[in-house]
């Protein structure tokens, strides 16, 4: 070993030159055409001492084709990888399990097929020049697959034997057959340990947010960067209409999310690369995690068209049960309840209706020589449980690859989406708030709903989005020899955003519900419109030089670059006032405010290097380092750097090893790195702003003081773990994490002596994360008829903040304390209560808080004390397959999230009106409870209102069919399969509100409808 490392250092520096030399041959090789480039191929494979064939000398080519398909179901395995070895000739098998090889070298070649949840098969083929040479496979599960190849960041990705990260993978093309998953956010619920989706409210269009093993910035997103086909994506959460006033309250619906604009039928896989350990190289932005979602490609043969429709219900289960039910006492003191929603039903007119969904997708996929292409088209048309909650949708894909040449491949992805989505009303003058608030004997000529009844904001009230967007990336992936491997990536993602947030002009039956509120109220209407254009620009290269320092010891060595350009153009318009119905625009308002514009341009530039060493393909050691430089770092620091290294042993490959019959696989892992997340764009500036002299001529003042040493957050994490297979039926994998994100970005005061008003950004805080995560998959039984999987996963998590640099945690519900967990909760508590026999509560006292800690006190002049996290402590969930017949499959998922609260501020709202069933039924509560809700702590006193979110849910059941072979022919088609699947089908918790999972942007449940329970009926067919 000693005598190979001094031979490889000896070589280095012609190694570095063959790297460079390789780059140019890519850069320059169109230009200077095929000729010119196998010239240079051949020089580089002259005088390179590794290289096994020279790529310029003239060889015979075949074709391979064949079928792939499980063993134990017969079905065809659809997204396997095939691939030649030793060639990086590479395609995916179709929806019918064939694929097509085209360009193989003539002679004996190795195929090997890779595919999620299989053990990797090889089968050696001899392929003859100007010949299709057929090679079928039939594909074993295995309960892990050392093999696979992961996404990485680098050129050709890594198996995941090498990678000493956790890295989850989603194989979204088996997820999608047997739950019918109808968005992207619904795929990675409950899929991936550490992955924490939490959706904002059930309306249509609405979508989640997404934390990975929890939070840790106290000030920036949480939300993990997105990547398709390598290219960044746009993937900002609580968009939509942010309005311009209301008569009722702030009618904003802004509970759109941009991943809800990809397609699932379009995804091949999905890979979540968690925390900065695993995301180093791709650098500042990446400390939330990465999102990799790699789309479909085409397989080699004849055309094959796959046509999907579905048809779907959604609805609000259970509503008058879990809208709580409202009291008030009569004239005659007798206790009146009310539940509007049972009002409502009662009276045939209900709040919520039953929904539509239905969609219909046409595929096609194929190729022939050197070209294999996929092409998609989806629309969708999908109805609420309101009329003023609807969206419709069109997307389209089309990727294309193409062999240009034996060293040469390129690939195409195209995609455009658009959609108008009619988001409802959550929060102000929703019929949810209506309903909390409510009740007919305070509001008789509301029918009883606080404000006014349903159909007011359910026909003038309309939060609308038009969403038009392209993304399109081109691949270029280059072999100038057998030991370097290329690929550039460029590519754009655009999206345009028109957001309107409507109250229509008034008709003559709704006016009156307008007059009584008085002030600046009106029923001749408002509107605000919000216009954004939004694009991320990527180029990135990566090489890959891969060299056998001796028959034990390898080497690969990476470099890479990237540029990310991102822009944000903002546009908001609103004006009061219609002239007359059917009016709707703001230039047609009586009233117009003042326009404001915005542009944003955020730029990263970064390179890295890595270096693998592998010992007999079973144990390696990995080293990298990021450089980046970001636009909205402060002028004087200028580039960060973040190191990375890792290990992994696959034990079970060792000689040693004695207990293959029972753990067939084994691998440890650790893995050390460090990436970070940018400051907002424009906060290390030092600005002025516009203000106008008296006389009208132009003048400014100053703005923000900025700060120019402002850096990045900067996470460092360790992790360690296993993976594991037990009798070839049993995968375990287990991971430990911990994380310190240092420089955490937070708001100084800025003295008046400055010259400057306001804060200052600066990097003195500190938070820390740590946790478990386990995924587990059992293969409980297996027989010629019947197979029964179970899979599980779960994670903890627990988040603290460290150091805010002597800064106040603030005074708010929601804190960020030196100690306590991030975005922690804050209340006056009840410390003790004197209960009087007719349930009257006095001598009331509050636990006194942080930082005095003292003796009880009254409650006036207590300070808060934490009361609770609203981040899942533990998570998880369980699956359950079973597989009948060869044909008839039936799944189960049941989630579950513990350990953190949510504000009903449904139930504290109905208190504070009077309406809550404690003051009515004071015997059924607590001494605390009634201590609490008194009128002089009632909106000060929220203990009892931070309820314990923890929950079950019974998240999916479906069951599919696949149509026998002979009745689909009859019918002229391939393959035909039936799938019926339902969504949210039960809760079981002790939260009082609606649901435990909606959490509005004030953390709290206020006026949210809750998650639908859906249903869903879909037929495949493939031709």
């Amino acid at each position: 070993m000693t005598t190979a490392l001094g031979q490889f250092m000896v070589r280095r520096s012609r190694e570095v030159a063959w790297l460079v030399a390789g780059i140019c041959v890519l850069l320059a090789g169109p230009a200077l055409g095929a000729q010119s480039s196998a010239n240079a191929r051949g020089y580089l494979e002259r005088d390179n001492p590794f290289t096994v064939a020279s790529a310029s000398r003239p060889t015979f080519v075949g074709i391979v084709a064949g079928r792939v398909i499980d063993a134990r179901t017969s079905a065809p395995v659809a997204g396997a990888a095939v691939e030649v070895e030793g060639a990086r000739i590479a395609v995916t098998t179709g929806d019918d399990g064939r694929y097509r090889l085209m360009n193989v070298p003539a002679g004996q070649r190795v195929i090997i097929v890779r595919r999620l949840g299989y053990a990797a098969s090889r089968q050696t083929v001899t392929v003859t020049d100007d010949q299709t040479t057929t090679a079928d496979f039939t594909m074993q599960s295995a309960a892990i697959a050392l093999d696979q190849v992961v996404v990485t960041g680098t050129a050709g990705g890594e198996q995941r034997r090498s990678i000493g990260n956790s890295v989850a993978t989603i194989d979204v093309t088996e997820e999608l057959e047997r739950s019918a998953a109808p968005n992207l956010a619904n795929l990675l619920q409950a899929r991936a340990p550490g992955v924490i989706v939490t959706p904002n409210t059930g309306r249509v269009g609405a979508g989640p947010t997404i934390q990975i093993r929890g939070r840790s910035s106290l000030s920036l997103s949480s939300e993990p960067i997105v990547y398709i086909d390598g290219v960044r994506v746009n993937n900002a959460v609580n968009q939509g209409p942010t309005g311009a006033g209301s008569a009722f309250g702030a009618q904003n619906s802004q509970v759109a999310s941009r991943l809800n604009d990809i397609n699932p039928e379009d995804i091949q896989s999905i890979e979540i690369i968690k925390g900065p350990a695993a995301a180093t190289i791709y650098g500042t932005e990446a400390s939330n995690g990465v999102i990799q979602i790699i789309t479909k490609r085409g397989a080699g043969g004849s055309a094959q068209w796959t046509a999907k429709t579905e048809q779907g219900a959604v609805w609000f289960q259970d509503a008058a049960g879990r809208v709580a039910t409202n009291y008030a006492r009569n004239p005659a003191g007798e206790i009146v309840p009310w539940n509007g929603v049972k009002q409502e039903e009662d009276r045939g007119t209900p709040i919520f209706t039953t929904g539509r969904t239905q969609s219909y997708t046409v595929g096609l996929s194929g190729g022939r020589d050197l070209v294999t292409y996929y092409a998609s088209g989806t629309y969708s048309d999908d109805e609420g449980i309101e009329p003023n909650n609807s969206g419709q949708l069109f997307s389209g894909r089309a990727n294309l690859s193409v062999a240009a040449s034996r060293t040469v491949d390129l690939q195409t992805s195209l995609s455009y989406f658009r959609a108008t989505n009619h988001l409802g009303v959550d929060n102000g003058l929703s019929s949810m708030l209506g309903l909390a608030l409510g009740h007919s004997l305070a509001n008789p000529n509301n029918r009883g709903f606080a404000f006014a009844p349903p159909e007011v904001p359910q026909r003038l009230y309309d939060n609308a989005q038009d969403i038009n967007r392209f993304t399109g990336s081109g691949t270029l992936s280059h072999r100038p020899a057998t030991w370097l491997a290329q690929r550039l990536v460029v590519g754009m993602d655009y999206t345009s955003d028109d957001s309107r947030a409507l109250e229509r002009y008034a008709p003559p039956d709704l006016r009156p519900f307008f007059g009584a509120l008085g002030g600046n109220v009106t029923a001749d209407g408002r509107i605000g419109q919000t216009l954004r254009n939004n694009s991320f620009i990527t180029a990135d290269y990566s090489g890959t030089a891969t060299f056998n320092l001796s028959p034990s010891l390898s080497s690969a060595s990476s470099i890479g670059g990237q540029f990310i350009r991102k822009q944000f153009k903002n546009s908001n318009l609103s004006g009061l006032q219609f002239p007359a119905p059917g009016v709707e625009t703001v230039s047609g308002t009586t009233t117009k405010n003042t326009p404001s514009q915005s542009l944003t341009v955020n730029t990263t530039v970064g390179g890295y290097f890595q270096q693998r060493f592998g010992w007999s393909d079973r144990a390696f050691v990995t080293g990298a380092v990021r450089v980046d430089n970001n636009s909205a770092f402060g002028e004087d620091f200028k580039w960060v750097t973040y190191p990375k290294v890792s290990a992994t042993w696959v034990m079970s490959e060792e000689p040693f090893w004695k207990v293959g019959g029972v753990v067939d696989a084994f691998k440890l892992r650790a893995a050390y790195g460090q990436s970070g997340q940018q400051p907002n764009a424009f906060v290390a500036l030092r600005t002025v702003t516009n203000a106008p002299r008296a006389n009208g001529t132009p003048g400014v003042t100053p703005g923000s003081l900025g700060n120019p040493d402002l850096k990045p957050e900067r996470g460092t994490e360790l992790e360690a773990g296993f993976e594991a297979g037990f009798f070839n039926r049993l995968s375990l994998d287990f991971t430990y994490y911990t994380r310190r994100t240092k420089d955490a970005i937070l708001s100084l005061q800025i003295a008046p002596s400055s010259g400057f008003s306001g804060t200052q950004t600066v990097n003195i805080g500190e938070t820390s994360n740590q946790g478990l995560e386990m995924q587990a998959r059992l293969q409980a039984l297996t027989t010629d008829n019947f197979a029964w999987d179970v899979g599980m996963n779960v994670s903890t998590n627990k988040d603290r903040v460290e150091d805010r640099g002597g800064l106040a945690p603030g005074t708010g519900t929601t804190r960020d304390a030196e100690g306590y967990p991030i975005g922690g909760y804050w209340t006056k508590t009840i410390a003790s209560a004197t209960r009087n026999p007719d349930n009257t509560v006095t001598n009331i006292l509050c636990n006194n808080g942080p930082p005095t800690n003292g003796p009880p006190v009254a409650c006036a002049s207590a300070l808060s004390t934490f009361v609770g996290t609203p981040t899942p402590k533990v998570l998880g969930a369980v699956t359950n397959t079973f597989t009948i017949a060869k044909r008839l499959s039936i799944y189960a998922m049941v989630d579950f999230k513990s350990g953190h609260k949510l504000l009903n501020a449904n139930d504290a709202n109905r208190c504070a009106s009077n309406l809550c069933e404690a003051r009515f039924f004071p015997e059924k509560y607590s001494t605390e409870y009634l201590a609490a809700i008194v009128p002089a702590n009632v909106a000060t006193v929220l203990e009892p209102f931070f309820q314990d979110a923890s929950h079950v849910k019974l998240r999916e059941v479906s069951a599919n069919y696949q149509i026998p072979e002979a009745w689909a022919r009859r019918a002229r088609v391939n393959r035909a399969s039936l799938t019926i699947a339902g969504r949210n089908l039960h809760t079981w918790t002790d939260y009082n509100g609606a649901d435990p999972e909606v959490r509005g942007a004030t953390g709290s449940d206020q006026g949210m409808v809750p998650a639908l329970t859906q249903f869903l009926a879909s037929l495949t067919i493939t031709f």
